[in-house]
């Protein structure tokens, strides 16, 4: 702990064992042998290396490496591999290891979670195994914040530990099945792990997941006790775009993109979607009380605005968030990249049909709309884009005081619908979100003052498009 000068006095101390005492060499060493006995640490990291894509050009770190199941193999697979334990023993054995097979491309560290210091390159993957229980509900966070500081952007973590699932009513119970499922493995420390150490339930870590800008991509429960989490790092700051372009301006670099620089119009839409689906996971639940998304309501225009709603709903399904689409058209109202990525939703929706609802202006609209508002727990306004200009017309005019007046959080797509994206001012009702997320590129009309009222949080979404080579050319002429 006091290997730097400045560190905080109040800082948790790692270094303090709630369990067992692996700062013991011969206890150290007695893990090393009963773990053998029962482990396949080659089979484990193939697993890792497949669950997180593992490739080898990548830089990894394993922090709570012990003796070094990971450390080991993948040292013999990846570029680089930094590990970093708080029991020096456990590094000293796995140094021999190191020595004796004579890896020349590892790094080790005498410390844990929170006083760990990356002073080098942004790593590709951040692993840890059954360590994170070592420290309590407030330094998980902490450490897990630290740990999305040291990772690239895209980059993955492998968290696996024991993380309870149960109703908290069931405390009883359910850690009496966590403690007989554990005691096979792990023997007495399972009698320790439960009364001295920090295992936490799976809401609360995945509550921190959202925080820190962590997406969980994939989870795996291994046993009864023991749940893998893959995250991937994704970008979750408030931008504020160096390039602010008015609507008519954008429109016209997504054709300079298509035209000049050869990127299919389809891809771009594709990027919005996923990139939205990012912003989405990454702040959804902050902004709606602490609320998990469970089901959104994808309100879809007839244009481009829409087309981008079909991906993001796509995307958000892959995330395990369930999606309703509606429609505010007739199929063969849609042409283009939105009819492209209609057609998709409309096969992947055939069996359930009740997800994708077309309605027009007729009084089963609003019968219908009130029903899926009810439903939902968040609204994507994927209704009219940064073409639109005065007052809205017929269904819109009718749709968008519905949803402001549902209560509901609202996640609109590029523009609050109504809003001018070229100088901010309205002229009917508009869109009142909670989250924008405005695509390419930062918008005019949405840093006015009159336009707070109705953006909410803002983010700049990535779709793709290298900003200024494309801002040099002149307009196509099809603009």
């Amino acid at each position: 702990m006091d290997q730097y000068d400045d560190t905080p006095k109040w800082l948790y101390n790692e270094f303090q064992y709630a369990g067992v005492n692996y700062e013991n060499a011969e206890i150290a060493r007695q893990f090393e042998r009963r773990h053998n006995s029962f482990r396949n640490f080659e089979l484990e990291f193939q697993k890792i290396r497949e669950r997180v894509g593992l490739r080898p050009t990548d830089v990894a770190l394993d922090i709570g490496c012990g003796s070094g199941a990971f450390v080991i193999p993948a040292a013999k697979f990846c570029q680089k591999v930094y590990g970093a334990d708080v029991s020096k023993s456990m590094l000293d054995l796995l140094q021999e290891k190191i020595e004796s097979q004579g890896l020349k491309n590892v790094e080790l560290f005498n410390e844990g979670f929170l006083s760990y210091r990356h002073k080098r390159e942004p790593v590709d993957v951040v692993v840890s195994s059954i360590a994170l229980h070592h420290i309590p509900d407030f330094w998980k966070a902490v450490a897990l914040k630290k740990i999305a500081d040291v990772l690239k952007p895209n980059g993955k973590l492998y968290l696996l530990d024991v993380f309870f699932n149960f109703p908290i009513s069931n405390w009883q119970s359910g850690t009496q099945t966590v403690l007989d499922a554990m005691s096979k493995a792990a023997g007495r420390e399972a009698n320790v792990h439960i009364s001295s150490e920090f295992s936490t339930f799976d809401w609360i870590i995945e509550g921190f997941f959202e925080r820190v800008g962590l997406n969980i991509e994939q989870i795996f429960d291994d046993a009864t006790f023991l749940r893998a989490y893959v995250c991937k790092k994704v970008k979750q700051e408030i931008v504020n775009s160096q390039t602010i372009l008015t609507g008519k301006e954008a429109r016209n670099l997504d054709a300079k993109a298509v035209e000049i620089g050869k990127i299919p119009s389809l891809l771009l839409m594709e990027n919005a979607g996923r990139s939205l689906a990012d912003v989405f996971m990454a702040n959804a639940t902050r902004l709606n009380h602490d609320k998990k998304p469970k089901r959104a309501l994808i309100c879809c225009g007839k244009g481009n605005n829409g087309g981008d709603g079909f991906v993001l709903a796509r995307r958000l399904s892959l995330l395990g968030v369930e999606c309703h689409v509606i429609a505010f058209g007739a199929p063969d109202d849609y042409s283009g990249d939105a009819l492209t990525n209609l057609e998709i939703l409309k096969a992947l929706t055939r069996r359930n049909p009740e997800k994708l609802i077309f309605l027009n202006s007729s009084p089963v609209l609003y019968d219908r709309l009130a029903s899926e508002l009810s439903w939902c727990d968040w609204i994507v306004d994927g209704l009219l884009g940064t073409g639109t200009i005065g007052a809205l017309k017929s269904p819109y005019d009718q749709v968008v005081p519905i949803l402001n007046a549902s209560g509901k959080p609202i996640f609109s797509i590029d523009v609050p619908s109504g809003l001018n994206a070229d100088d901010g001012t309205t002229s009917s009702d508009v869109i009142r979100a909670t989250l924008t997320v405005s695509l390419a590129t930062n918008k005019v009309g949405l840093t006015t003052e009159n336009a707070k009222e109705y953006v909410g949080e803002l983010h700049i979404g990535d779709i793709g498009i290298p900003i200024e080579p494309f801002l040099k050319y002149d307009s196509p002429k099809t603009c």
